[in-house]
């Protein structure tokens, strides 16, 4: 819907330009500016939720991963915190060492998997991301190619 409103828009912005008066003796010629700047506007705020929605996804896979790293944290102070308690009995030294090890083990993986998977969407998001943008950019160039001949039939050097 954003992208067929920018086409309008700038399909406008092309009917402007080639019906703009030549100012006499010059090269130039005369655009409505307030139009233009209108439509540029408009133009404007029909694209950000594209990159309002990449930095969304940037800002949401930081979290996920500061989230990860916390947990990360978290189950590892307390495995140290139970190995030591764990440590202090003498007849169950070995045992609370090999727990603690093993919890320490685990949290690493959890954190691994945690991370992969964040990594895993943010990847999946910022690909999808990239498509709308690419798709957006071939639209403008698409519009740019297709004022470009009218320009340099009807403009020689503006």
């Amino acid at each position: 819907m954003a992208e067929e409103l920018i086409e309008v828009i700038l399909d406008q912005m092309t009917d402007s330009i080639l019906k703009a008066k030549s100012i006499p003796l010059t090269q130039y010629k005369a655009l409505d500016h307030d139009f233009i700047l209108d439509c540029i506007d408009n133009i404007r705020m029909n694209l950000p939720d594209e990159i309002k929605q990449a930095k969304k996804i940037v800002n949401e896979r930081k979290a996920i991963i500061d989230d990860a790293k916390k947990n990360a944290e978290e189950v590892i102070t307390r495995a140290e915190s139970r190995a030591r308690e764990l440590t202090e009995t003498s007849m169950i030294t070995k045992a609370a060492q090999n727990r603690a090890a093993e919890i320490e083990k685990k949290a690493n993986e959890n954190s691994k998997a945690v991370k992969a998977a964040a990594e895993n969407y943010v990847v999946d998001m910022l690909t999808r991301t990239e498509k709308i943008l690419a798709a957006n950019v071939d639209a403008v160039s698409r519009a740019k190619n297709a004022i470009a001949p009218a320009k340099e039939g009807t403009d020689s050097g503006v």
